[in-house]
């Protein structure tokens, strides 16, 4: 009788400790639940909050007067013209000193490379810094007081670089690097024209997917894509 009882009472704890955990179970399944719920509520007003929003915005717009738009066809839109919008082709930028090419690379014969330095050996052919126009002009009495060589002297004293404004400029999806043109026998004014005539460097090349093209084809160099666009 004694066995008897105490099995009966182990299988009464058993039942007991199953009760326990299924009400614990209820109660987290409930906690959830709640969670949910409450998650689900928040997520309503938020998203009705912005509807409101943003049915206001429509109804001001409608409300106010609407300006007639120009339909615009894809002939008349020039997407190079845009990429070059801030240099005008083929205006000539007007640069912080008036530097002529025509006297320095025409009368005077001086190379391309001699300020254009970085051509040879970089993807950019670089501009002429303070320290390279110095180089010449602090020994040339003959011009030393003229204003614009006078400019030079004072972006020296103060400290600062010339801000030669970029005339030949691509955008960012093409990767034209000049070390490998120039070590290919390519010379400067296949691209940027006759400079020893110009006072005021400007772009006479399109510099059109289209125009490189031509030229790569002209010359037996690649065609695919990875070439410029990588």
């Amino acid at each position: 009788m004694g066995e008897i009882n105490k099995n009966k009472e182990r299988e009464e704890e058993r039942k007991e400790e199953k009760t326990e955990i299924e009400v614990q179970k209820e109660i987290k399944l409930t906690k959830k639940a709640g969670a949910i719920k409450s998650l689900i509520i928040i997520l309503f007003f938020l998203f009705s909050s912005v509807g409101i929003i943003l049915a206001a915005k429509e109804i001001k717009n409608e409300t106010q007067p609407q300006q007639k738009l120009k339909p615009v066809k894809e002939k008349d839109f020039d997407f190079w013209k845009a990429v070059f919008s801030e240099i005008p082709f083929p205006e000539k930028p007007r640069q912080p000193i008036a530097f002529s090419h025509k006297r320095h690379v025409g009368e005077l014969g001086i190379d391309c490379k001699f300020c254009h330095y970085y051509a040879e050996k970089s993807k950019y052919a670089g501009v002429p810094s303070v320290s390279v126009c110095l180089g010449c002009h602090k020994y040339v009495a003959s011009v030393m007081q003229k204003p614009e060589v006078q400019k030079i002297f004072k972006y020296a004293e103060e400290g600062k670089p010339i801000p030669w404004v970029k005339v030949h400029d691509l955008p960012d999806f093409v990767r034209f690097t000049h070390k490998i043109h120039i070590n290919k026998g390519i010379e400067c004014y296949e691209c940027h024209g006759d400079v020893a005539q110009m006072d005021t460097a400007q772009r006479v090349a399109p510099l059109t997917m289209g125009w490189c093209l031509d030229c790569h084809r002209k010359k037996n160099a690649s065609t695919e894509c990875f070439a410029c666009h990588y």
